[in-house]
């Protein structure tokens, strides 16, 4: 009897356990139907608005076909437009021919989306890439039409450029014509200038004299000869200030050597002069007078005399003496 009754107590105890494990069974169990139909109708609702919206945009592989061919060859002729330029900028296009080059390869990935599987099946598969084709088709579209328009404005500016750089050259290279037209007038001016402040002499003539009875007189005997007589009309200059000429004759004998006073050794040198005067010189027309003595007696032949200004022969006459 005593056993019968410790029995008792124990199976009243599970009973409520069992009872309570039940309940939260049944409770997790509701929970997770609930869940999975609440995601269940969600993704039904995704599915139907795919649907129409598939059903609206009427998508269907031909027409996205047709349209990205469009859209590619369109992006494609202002691709080669742009390239056909002379004038086009050389990185640009490099740019343009990788363009052309990623064109194609998204046109491809696109029609491989286009005709998958999923594609052609009517499961939600289907509707999902053919939209994503539209996108990534208008995605295409915009972002090159972005591009080409950039870089077109590029070209423009490009040639711009090139034609500013062009004209600035052509100025350039006038200014410095200018300059050199100026720089030659500037010589050939200098040279006149130079030229009109170097004397210019008429009638130099060189004569021998000696003094007879108290006059003066020419004579062409060398043993009678006392002085070189040299006369000469500087010319008129209106270019030519007042200032001190230095004037040198050089008289060369008939053995070539350049006689010179005080000088027993006759020697051919241009360092050696016969005589050297300085004379004032106003622009003025002006006849000048000049002798030359020298010790040594003459010795038969033909003398020439040279008038000397700014290094440089202004005059020059011949005499004989016998």
């Amino acid at each position: 009897m005593e056993d019968t009754n410790q029995t008792a107590p124990s199976k009243n105890k599970a009973l409520p356990l069992f009872i309570l494990l039940f309940l939260i069974s049944l409770g997790l169990s509701a929970f997770l139907f609930f869940k999975y139909a609440k995601n269940a109708v969600t993704i039904q609702q995704q599915n139907e608005e795919l649907k129409l919206s598939y059903e609206m945009l009427q998508l269907d592989q031909d027409s996205i076909s047709k349209k990205l061919a469009i859209v590619e060859q369109q992006l494609q002729n202002r691709i080669n437009e742009i390239l056909a330029q002379e004038d086009l900028k050389e990185d640009l296009r490099q740019q343009l021919l990788e363009k052309s080059k990623a064109l194609a390869a998204a046109r491809s990935k696109i029609q491989r989306l286009i005709h998958s599987k999923e594609g052609i099946a009517a499961s939600s598969g289907g509707p999902r890439n053919l939209l994503e084709a539209v996108n990534q088709i208008k995605q295409l579209q915009d972002s090159n039409a972005t591009y080409l328009a950039n870089a077109e404005d590029i070209q423009r500016k490009y040639i711009a450029a090139k034609k500013t750089a062009a004209k600035n050259e052509a100025i350039a290279l006038r200014l410095s014509k200018e300059k050199d037209s100026i720089t030659t007038e500037n010589l050939l001016l200098a040279n006149r200038l130079e030229d009109a402040s170097s004397l210019r002499v008429l009638e130099f003539a060189g004569t021998p004299i000696r003094e007879r009875r108290g006059k003066i007189e020419p004579t062409d005997k060398a043993s009678k000869v006392e002085r070189l007589k040299f006369t000469f009309i500087v010319q008129e200059s209106y270019l030519t200030e007042k200032e001190d000429k230095e004037i040198i004759i050089r008289i060369l004998s008939p053995n070539g050597t350049v006689l010179a006073k005080n000088t027993n050794k006759l020697t051919d040198s241009k360092d050696i002069y016969s005589l050297k005067e300085s004379i004032t010189y106003d622009g003025t027309e002006k006849k000048i007078t000049l002798y030359y003595d020298q010790e040594p007696e003459y010795i038969n032949g033909s003398y020439t005399a040279e008038l000397w200004n700014d290094n440089k022969i202004i005059g020059r006459k011949q005499f004989s003496l016998r």
